[in-house]
């Protein structure tokens, strides 16, 4: 049994002719009726009452026309899917993120992606930077939003994703408050809340690096796992911390954003993905991701 066969019956089912079918699927009449012949003697039954003045269905006809026509749905809908599938268009995306792009770029780019690929589906995370990184090594997730760097790891491909600078995040009343503009060694001496090493280390070392530059050991009071954890630390007066500037722009704490004068790295976010076994809807998604990027920097 062969589809054009089953797509031919279910044309002459609907005309009930079967000179205008021919014309409709472009083939020859005595072709048509070989077709229908070959499909009647697959079947075993008589699908097709037919005299000089008119074509019936048989009841055995109407009774194959229903479920071929369910069944034919069900494989064009099957071929549908595959072809999605192939060019990137269908599938689960599995990715993690870090909470600072939790709150705005992660859910932009994820509605943008599925307007244009409504078949595919998300498992979205909030996970840290150090838990990321073994977890898309292992392939438990597809695509990582980390905050770099994170050293080598030749089994990932990463870019970067988005460059902001660093500010120092003071309480509302310190006396730098009021400064737009500060240097480091301004705050030598200073109590620091800084970001627990354990969950990003490449993040957590770039930060005393540079304060290792400015000449600063910094007395750190007190870590967190969570960015917006220190902004609630600073407004509680247990320290300064250096922190990219978005993470400050949209708080509601009591605290002030100074721009850092000294010539220091910029914070950097990371977007991940395994080069092993990729599939067709993570490049999409890769494709898709870097160039919003571009865009919007």
């Amino acid at each position: 049994m062969e589809l054009r066969q089953i797509r031919s019956f279910l044309s002459i089912a609907e005309t009930l002719h079967f000179g205008r079918t021919a014309e409709l699927i472009h083939l020859s009449q005595p072709a048509l009726s070989l077709q229908i012949r070959a499909l009647e003697e697959e079947v075993g039954v008589r699908l097709f009452e037919r005299n000089r003045r008119k074509t019936t269905l048989t009841a055995a006809g109407v009774a194959f026309r229903d479920d071929a026509a369910a069944a034919l749905s069900q494989l064009d809908e099957a071929i549908r899917m595959a072809r999605l599938a192939a060019s990137g268009k269908l599938g689960i995306l599995r990715i993690g993120f870090i909470s600072t792009v939790g709150s705005e770029i992660v859910p932009t780019i994820v509605r943008q992606f599925r307007e244009l690929n409504p078949e595919v589906e998300f498992s979205l995370r909030a996970i840290t930077t150090a838990d990321q990184v073994p977890m898309l090594e292992t392939g438990s997730l597809d695509i990582g939003f980390l905050r770099l760097p994170i050293g080598g790891h030749p089994t990932l491909d990463v870019a970067t994703a988005h460059r902001e600078p660093f500010v120092l995040v003071v309480p509302a009343s310190h006396n730098l408050a009021k400064r737009k503009r500060v240097r480091l060694r301004e705050v030598a001496g200073h109590e620091f809340v800084m970001y627990e090493r354990t969950y990003a280390p490449g993040f957590h070392d770039l930060i005393l690096g540079l304060l290792r530059e400015a000449g600063i050991v910094p007395n750190v009071s007190q870590t967190a796992a969570e960015i917006s954890t220190l902004i609630s630390l600073v407004a509680a007066r247990m320290g300064v911390a250096i922190l990219p500037a978005s993470a400050v722009k949209h708080s509601v704490a009591s605290v002030i954003a100074c721009d850092i004068v000294d010539k220091i790295p910029v914070s950097e976010i990371g977007i991940a993905f395994s080069k092993r076994d990729r599939t067709a809807v993570v490049d999409n998604f890769r494709s898709f991701a870097l160039l919003w990027f571009a865009k919007h920097s």
